[in-house]
Formats: structure tokens, sequence, C-alpha cells
């Protein structure tokens, strides 16, 4: 899965959480702002996790090409 389809699952996934009743107000685009900066949390949880795995050198490469992979994600959320 490239870096753009892992963002647009993600939002997409958080799109599902439907709004409280005292939030009736918020528009479609505030659902998407909601997503978007849920996503984004979520992969910044899963980066600053490698990151610290990373730090122990205990798996290596394959650890860094998931550390660039995931920044790649948070930038295509950004840019969606």
């Amino acid at each position: 899965m490239t870096p753009k389809e892992k963002a647009i699952e993600l939002i997409e996934q958080f799109s599902l959480f439907q709004p409280d009743e005292m939030d009736e107000l918020i528009t479609k685009k505030g659902i998407e702002y909601r997503a978007r900066k849920c996503a984004l949390i979520c992969v910044d949880e899963i980066n600053n996790a490698l990151q610290n795995i990373s730090a122990l050198r205990v798996i290596g490469n394959v650890l860094l090409d998931q550390i660039k992979y995931y920044q790649e994600v948070k930038q295509e959320i950004i840019n969606l």
C-alpha cells in the first residue's frame, strides 16, 4: 500500500465515526477535519514508537523503512 493510499484509508476509517447528538451542527467538512486530526495522531504515535525502538537498534533497516513510510503517510494526510 502506498503512503497516499494508507493516508486515505486512515482518514476514511476515522470518518466513519458519527458526531454525537450535541454535535449535530458539525458539517461534513468538520467531520473530515476531525478525522484528519485523528489520523495524524495515530501516525505520530506509530512513528514515535518506531523511533523509540529504532533508538535501541533492535530491528535495523526494516524499522527505518517503516519510519520513512509513516512519515510519508503523515505528509499525504496533510496534503489531502
